[in-house]
């Protein structure tokens, strides 16, 4: 007799990530769902290695592999051999919660709801960790306020796959934010997506100052190139606080209030002016931050002018650089 098809598939994109795979594997493995109602699908982006090829011998794990192409690439190759009505996304690098299969799938008896996005959280102690995952708990709180969301984090998120596969799934071509654009795509189309802070996983935030700014200008330059295909979530979205586009927009003139200052000293006090704005803007952020973790709050003016910076370089990278955004135009929906 044959096995009715899972009602949920867990799809886990992955690249050199054999080292984190064992640990999230384990966490899906333990879930209080029954096992035999999902599947598990990991999906291999470039070349298959030792430690990855003993991973795929893991009992009833669907082990799938295809040439470089990235996440989306690879999450879509995942999605169209999922046998699910609901696909689950998480990343390798992320450890689910014992309830997060069914915290996820929780809001999905609602048959109006498309999308669900659950919510990010770091068993990390070093204070670049602390201070991007007091970031993410800020934004989380601005997501809260939202009956609809447009915005699902594919480290914990969750869609219909009649849904997921109607709309063409994730962009191949973006090589980051590609989330967020499925996001605005399906609130574009008037899907009705959720947040559901109860899905929880646990995620390893960059170590370094160096690389959280990498990080930061990595995705605000694939995120301006969504942006053309999705003007108006430029202004505002579910998850951005507008404080954070305020900054960029005053580090933006302060820069150019500096540079000018060289040539006329009077835009000094213009610089001034605008440094103390920064920090007026930043208040709200900065005072919540102090009251959850006094040591990130006294280093948090630094760790904003960094974040701000790489976003801004991020922005500037991703308007000048048509010859990326061009494809997107050309995408459909």
């Amino acid at each position: 007799m044959n096995q009715s098809p899972p009602l949920i598939s867990v799809v886990i994109p992955i690249h050199n990530a054999q080292e984190a795979l064992g640990d999230c594997l384990d966490a899906l493995e333990r879930q209080t769902m029954p096992r035999e109602k999902y599947e598990i699908i990991v999906v291999n982006d470039g070349p298959v290695d030792t430690a990855i090829e003993t991973i795929a011998d893991r009992h009833g794990v669907i082990f799938l592999s295809q040439a470089q192409r990235g996440a989306a690439a690879a999450r879509n190759l995942g999605a169209k051999q999922a046998q699910g009505d609901i696909l689950l996304f998480t990343d390798a690098d992320c450890i689910p919660e014992s309830n997060w299969v069914e915290a996820m799938i929780a809001p999905f008896a609602d048959q109006e709801i498309a999308g669900v996005c659950g919510l990010v959280r770091t068993r990390q102690t070093g204070l670049v960790p602390r201070f991007i995952q007091l970031e993410y708990d800020y934004r989380y709180r601005n997501i809260a306020r939202h009956t609809r969301i447009d915005f699902v984090n594919t480290g914990t998120a969750g869609y219909r796959k009649h849904v997921f596969m109607e709309s063409g799934g994730f962009r191949e071509h973006l090589l980051g934010a590609e989330d967020t654009e499925l996001s605005f795509r399906l609130a574009g189309q008037g899907h009705k997506m959720v947040f559901a802070p109860e899905a929880i996983v646990y995620h390893s935030h960059p170590e370094s100052i160096l690389e959280y700014a990498r990080r930061k200008h990595h995705y605000s330059y694939w995120r301006m190139i969504v942006y053309r295909r999705h003007p108006r979530k430029a202004v505002a979205d579910s998850r951005t606080p507008q404080t954070q586009k305020i900054q960029v927009g005053l580090l933006f003139l302060l820069v150019a209030a500096v540079v000018g200052s060289i040539f006329w000293r009077g835009l000094v006090w213009l610089a001034g002016g605008l440094a103390l704005l920064f920090l007026l803007i930043s208040l709200p952020f900065w005072w919540w931050v102090l009251r959850q973790d006094l040591a990130i709050g006294l280093l948090t003016p630094l760790l904003l002018l960094v974040a701000t910076a790489s976003v801004g370089a991020g922005v500037m990278a991703g308007l000048t650089c048509e010859w990326v955004t061009l494809p997107l135009g050309r995408q459909k929906g």
